[in-house]
C-alpha cells in the first residue's frame, strides 16, 4: 500500500504523552536488545490505532 505524507497540529499535553510513549518504547526496546523504532513509526501506529476505533464506530451506526 501507498504511503501518503500528512501534517497535524496537536496539542502540547498531546505531544508530551506521545513523547512518553515514545520514550517507553525505547527503554524497552534497549532493555531486550531490539531495534530503536522510529518516531514516524509510532505516529504512524498512533494515527492507524485512532483509524481503526473510528472505523468500528462507524460500523455499529
Amino acid at each position: 500500500m501507498p504511503k501518503a505524507r500528512i501534517s497535524i497540529t496537536i496539542d502540547s499535553k498531546t505531544a508530551h504523552d506521545i513523547e512518553n510513549y515514545y520514550r517507553s518504547k525505547v527503554k524497552a526496546a534497549a532493555e531486550n536488545e531490539g531495534s530503536i523504532p522510529k518516531l514516524s513509526n509510532v505516529y504512524e501506529e498512533i494515527v492507524t490505532l485512532g483509524w481503526e476505533s473510528v472505523k468500528k464506530n462507524l460500523k455499529k451506526k
